[in-house]
This record gives C-alpha cells, sequence and structure tokens, in this order.
C-alpha cells in the first residue's frame, strides 16, 4: 500500500430496521462511502453489472464513486448498521466488497456507531476509533480497477427515478439510447431478471412502506405504487415477500 496520506470527513452512522423484505432504490454517485455490519438478514448489493451477495456476521465496504442499490430478506427481521464517511485518498480504487472480520471487528463498529450518537467527546473518540478500525481493515481490502456497463447504469438510475410512471421497456429503451432488446439483455445477463421485475421490486418496497406507515386499504397502496390490478399486486407481493399484504400488515 502507499503512504500516501488517507483522512475521513463527515463521519456518521444510520441503523436500517425492516421487517420480512426490503428494497433500497440506491445511492447517488455523491453519497459517502460506507462500513457495514449485518447483523440481521441477507441480501445483495447491485451495482453496475455486479452482485454482492451478504449475509448475517458480514462487514462489507461500499465506496462513493458508484450507484449502488440493494435487496434485502429477513426470517423475518433485517437489520444494517453503517458507518459512513467521505474518504479522502488518491487513487483510492475499492469496488464493493466483503471485508474478513472477526468478533473484535464487528464490536468495534457498533461502538463507534453508539459514540457517534453521543456530545462533541464521544465524536471526537468516534474519530479516533473509526481512524484505528479503517488501519485495520484496509490492508483486508482488495484494490483494483473493474469494469462496468453504462448502460445498465442508465437503465437503473432510470427505473429508480421514475418507478411511480406510467413504464414501457420502449421508453427504458430511449432513455438509454439502446434496442428493446438490448435492454432485456442486460438485465438478464447482469442481474439475472427483466427491467419489468427490478421496477416490481421497487415498487412492492414502496408499498411495503405504506402498509407499515399508514391505514390505506390494499386496494389503494395497490393502484398508488403503480399496479394496474389488485390481483396482479398481490402476486407479485406475494413472490417478493413470501406472504400476503394483508398478513403482512397484521404481523407488524
Amino acid at each position: 500500500m502507499s503512504t500516501t496520506a488517507i483522512w475521513v470527513s463527515d463521519l456518521s452512522t444510520s441503523r436500517h430496521i425492516f421487517h420480512n423484505y426490503h428494497f433500497c432504490r440506491g445511492n447517488s454517485n455523491k453519497r459517502k462511502s460506507r462500513f457495514g455490519l449485518v447483523v440481521k438478514g441477507s441480501g445483495a448489493y447491485i451495482y453496475l453489472n455486479k452482485r454482492l451477495k451478504v449475509s448475517e456476521g458480514d462487514v462489507i465496504f461500499i465506496p462513493e464513486n458508484i450507484y449502488c442499490y440493494s435487496e434485502w430478506h429477513g426470517a423475518p427481521d433485517i437489520e444494517v448498521v453503517y458507518l459512513s464517511c467521505f474518504m479522502h485518498y488518491e487513487n483510492f480504487k475499492y469496488a464493493p466488497q466483503i471485508i474478513a472480520a472477526d468478533e473484535s471487528l464487528k464490536t468495534a463498529i457498533l461502538q463507534i456507531a453508539n459514540l457517534l450518537g453521543g456530545g462533541q467527546l464521544d465524536i471526537l473518540e468516534a474519530y479516533s476509533r473509526f481512524y484505528k478500525l479503517l488501519g485495520a481493515v484496509i490492508v483486508k481490502m482488495k484494490q483494483g480497477d473493474f469494469a462496468f456497463d453504462k448502460t445498465l447504469q442508465t437503465a437503473i438510475e432510470y427505473l429508480t427515478g421514475h418507478w411511480n410512471t406510467a413504464f414501457s421497456v420502449a421508453d427504458l429503451a430511449k432513455a438509454c439510447c439502446v434496442s428493446e432488446s438490448t435492454v432485456y439483455h442486460l438485465f438478464q445477463k447482469e442481474l439475472g431478471q427483466t427491467p419489468v421485475n427490478f421496477l416490481n421490486s421497487i415498487r412492492i418496497n414502496v408499498a411495503i412502506e405504506q402498509l407499515e406507515n399508514t391505514n390505506q386499504s390494499i386496494s389503494a397502496i395497490s393502484e398508488l405504487v403503480g399496479f394496474r390490478s389488485e390481483n396482479h399486486f398481490r402476486r407479485v407481493f406475494c413472490d417478493l415477500t413470501g406472504t400476503t399484504p394483508l398478513k403482512y400488515r397484521k404481523a407488524r
């Protein structure tokens, strides 16, 4: 590793808790780098043309310079704790990855997260411990360039930004300046699903948020998230979560 200085800014923490299933629509290119601990559940980070599968107990790194979304499953709970920051380092080229971690490293992540919720002295202590953590993990991380398909990137960003509008593969292909068959091929080859299945994952996640936080009827939620048929909404919801919308709401 080079001796070039590395420093971080705007260190913060977040704790994401979900039930049964969650689809995260992704981050902008300006979002912070994240070190995360999967406390409960399992999932996959999908970025560019790659998929990183993670399980309970994994420590992961997600850099700030790529668009990344994730899909989670719990039995029934999902919990992920992140330490996020802007990293300043010449040629910092690390792809999303799982970092080999023992129990002391996992404990350190949780302790830093707790300190960041405290006062000024606690936050200073959090920074001190984070630099120690960074020194321990960066020697374990794999560095290198990675290729990606810009058309797929554009398609993902289009769908995550237009999930609640009328959709057609023709519109998606036009936004990507390619043919419909090219769009289908990219999604099947790189993500193992169709553009419609990807879009449905986003819509079901929004439906889950509505089920958890509002008293709207199943029919109203179905229409809100873009399904023309309530029966179709129920089928897709069950396929992705393993239960019906009504049973999901009652279980909360």
